[in-house]
């Protein structure tokens, strides 16, 4: 079996690229929400209908998708971190699971309420250590289709949004 050791000092640079696509991101959403937001005032200036109602939410899905993509990748920018916390963790875990189990040999049926209750928590952490490749699927290819068509329609609804202030300015 080959060892591989990863020396996540060299991801930093990745981390900061990162770090600018999520600022960039999470602020064209906010603005895509504000245009959004004029939309929706010029839409209830008249009768706020149903119908209004359905096209604003509609309107609200691509800034929360870009909003969701920039949470994914927020996690992606946390791996290098939990790279570096994985050997000293899973040896934690181990030993945790290890008193568990000679817990559970020497006790009855009264304490196993405990038992599961610490089982559940020993899981629960390991899950974060086998957890490292559900951050990574924000770049599956579906996923970065949906957020670049996202990109543009958010774009849209900021040109949008601009020419609805300008109305509400204007009247």
């Amino acid at each position: 079996m080959t060892r591989v050791t990863v020396n996540v000092g060299d991801l930093q640079g990745l981390t900061r690229l990162l770090g600018a696509v999520v600022r960039f991101v999470r602020r064209l959403a906010f603005v895509a929400l504000l245009g959004v937001a004029a939309i929706a005032t010029i839409l209830a200036r008249g009768d706020f209908s149903a119908l209004d109602g359905v096209l604003t939410l509609i309107l609200v899905a691509p800034p929360a998708v870009l909003l969701v993509f920039a949470a994914g990748l927020g996690e992606v920018m946390r791996l290098p971190e939990r790279l570096r916390r994985t050997p000293h963790q899973g040896a934690e875990h181990l030993a945790e699971l290890t008193r568990i189990a000679g817990d559970a040999r020497t006790t009855g049926f009264r304490r196993a309420p405990s038992l599961l209750w610490r089982l559940r928590g020993a899981v629960g952490l390991t899950r974060d250590l086998v957890g490292f490749a559900v951050p990574l699927r924000v770049f599956t290819p579906q996923f970065l289709g949906l957020t670049f068509l996202a990109s543009a329609l958010s774009l849209l609804l900021v040109l949008a949004g601009l020419v609805a202030l300008v109305v509400l300015a204007v009247a």
